[in-house]
């Protein structure tokens, strides 16, 4: 037997300075911060029910969910 599994979303890869607040990060959670220092982005999100602060060089892209 055969199958095709079709995403139940959209996804999408964007450089992380097009990153915006209410994006959906694919298996992070939803960004609610977003702060640019220096050298990286520093993005609050809520994940497993708590806001978790992860740290991304500025070169970096991000999938996220673009279902909507």
């Amino acid at each position: 037997m055969t199958s095709t599994i079709e995403p139940s979303e959209q996804l999408t890869t964007l450089p992380i300075s097009e990153l915006r607040v209410g994006d959906q990060l694919i298996n992070l959670g939803p960004v609610l911060e977003i702060n640019e220092l220096a050298d990286s982005f520093s993005l609050v999100i809520d994940r497993m029910q708590e806001r978790q602060v992860w740290r991304f060089n500025k070169d970096e892209e991000l999938l996220i969910s673009s279902d909507k």
